[in-house]
């Protein structure tokens, strides 16, 4: 029987690729010796080659190589604050790091290449051929950021590079169990015998949000370097590691978002007080077209006194359409509740109140008198709902309170999502470049930002929920499965 090929199609008749389908289990015996070879030689080399760089360089040098792994940032070499000394550096200091002498006296010099070369080129007679080969491998490998397509807890990673554009699955155990989908890791890959390997991989994940970025990165890189490829990767090593020191302080301290209401407004919570110098009804009468409907739509919602007069009724601000989401009908742009004399009516930013005050105005003119406005800051409310737990709604009781609600107010929710997603099919999206999903799909580029895309939806996603995609379905709906 002739050997299957790697592109060939699987013999067990799924359909796919063989390299997709079958070789994995067919060949697990053989790349799991290739690997415990890999890793043995890793454990090997590592001490081995940390030993002769405290011989040959010094303590010096490594003081030097972790200032520059810092971005001369002045950063302690202590692991519990900076992880990224036993993960990552260590392995970039042995493999990457090239000394540079310009500040330095003559005689002082470093050799000025990684120091796992300095030691293959001096005791690499000491080595088999194996662990040389190991040496060349890791040192011509640059530092990528790869986002992670799939994960066998335990076992191993799929890995799509986002700026070389390749597709890697890694023999990975720990970290394995710790990464999800959609998640994007700054690490280097290495590969020997066919069994991919990371050595030193950043700790911090990056969120799936930023896979757009990455891709959007590559594509104005290629526009001005044709050849990029893994030579300008070797030579932007700085600059990989400002992008992801860069990235790491905002997962780690986010700042507050730019809020803003579905006009694009600034959220600015506002609450306008007047006075009413004539009747509940008659302010009703003069101010009920801002709800785009008529008095009998509200009227039975409202509190009437003995005599059957109005005393007090609520009813939502609303206008036409929406100026960035050309499938909404209607925006709701504020509450206007009439008490008595007293008429309060609140908005969510400084737009939308001087709007209603001159509708006020040309409405009741001296039948009202503005008294104050509360304006609430938005960094100030979000404060305390950080700090107290007991107003931030949790997914346990979100769904509690889901299954509480009536049954047809379930299946209408449920029909809202499913009506979104089928618009959002058609909507421009930021992230796409304004395109929408139909139009991204019909490049190779719109296809890898969709996919990017829908992964942080699904970290995002509260599974079940009746405003939850499927994205499944939205894969099949624009030819990505």
């Amino acid at each position: 029987m002739s050997k299957v090929g790697r592109n060939d199609p699987c013999p067990c008749g799924s359909g796919k690729k063989y390299k997709k389908c079958c070789l994995a289990k067919n060949s697990a015996p053989v790349a799991s010796l290739d690997w415990r070879r890999i890793r043995r030689t890793e454990g090997e080399l590592i001490p081995l080659l940390i030993r002769y760089a405290e011989k040959y360089y010094g303590q010096e040098a490594m003081m030097d190589a972790w200032d520059e792994f810092t971005l001369w940032n002045d950063v302690p070499m202590d692991p519990e604050t900076e992880p990224e000394l036993d993960t990552i550096f260590m392995p970039w200091f042995l493999f990457n790091w090239i000394p540079e002498n310009s500040e330095e006296d003559v005689a002082e010099h470093y050799p000025e290449m990684p120091i796992a070369m300095h030691y293959l080129q001096n005791k690499g007679a000491r080595l088999d051929a194996f662990q040389r080969r190991f040496i060349e491998e890791i040192c011509s490998q640059p530092y990528s950021f790869f986002l992670v397509t799939a994960v066998d807890p335990g076992k191993s990673l799929s890995l799509r590079d986002l700026l070389l554009q390749r597709e890697v699955t890694v023999q990975e155990r720990q970290a394995s169990t710790m990464l999800s989908k959609g998640d994007i890791i700054f690490t280097r890959v290495v590969t020997m015998d066919d069994v991919s390997i990371m050595v030193g991989c950043a700790p911090t994940p990056i969120p799936p949000s930023y896979a757009n970025y990455f891709i959007e990165m590559r594509e104005e890189i290629k526009e001005d370097y044709p050849d990029f490829g893994c030579e300008y990767l070797l030579d932007g090593d700085i600059e990989l590691r400002e992008i992801y020191y860069d990235i790491r302080e905002r997962v780690r301290n986010p700042s507050l978002p730019k809020l803003q209401n579905s006009d694009g407004d600034p959220l600015q919570p506002t609450k306008l007080y007047y006075t009413l110098k004539c009747s509940p009804r008659e302010a009703l009468d003069a101010l009920i077209s801002l709800s785009m409907s008529d008095v009998d739509d509200f009227i039975e919602d409202g509190v009437f006194d003995e005599q059957g007069e109005l005393i007090s009724i609520e009813f939502p601000w609303l206008k036409k359409g929406n100026s960035q989401q050309s499938c909404w009908e209607n925006t709701v742009l504020g509450h206007i509740r009439i008490d008595a004399d007293a008429l309060t009516i609140d908005v969510n930013s400084q737009q939308r109140a001087d709007a209603i005050k001159r509708k006020i105005t040309r409405r009741l003119g001296k039948k009202v008198v503005f008294r104050n406005a509360v304006i609430q800051s938005m960094e100030k409310m979000l404060e305390e709902v950080r700090n107290n737990p007991a107003v931030r709604p949790s997914p346990a009781r979100m769904e509690s309170e889901e299954l509480m609600a009536p049954p047809e107010l379930q299946e209408e929710m449920r029909e809202m999502g499913e009506w979104y997603w089928q618009e959002w099919l058609d909507m421009k999206i930021p992230a796409l470049n304004d395109q929408t999903p139909r139009e991204a799909a019909k490049s190779a580029i719109g296809r890898e930002q969709l996919d990017a895309l829908l992964m942080d939806y699904e970290s995002h996603g509260q599974k079940g929920g009746p405003f939850a995609p499927d994205v499944e379905a939205l894969r099949r709906a624009l030819g990505l499965d």
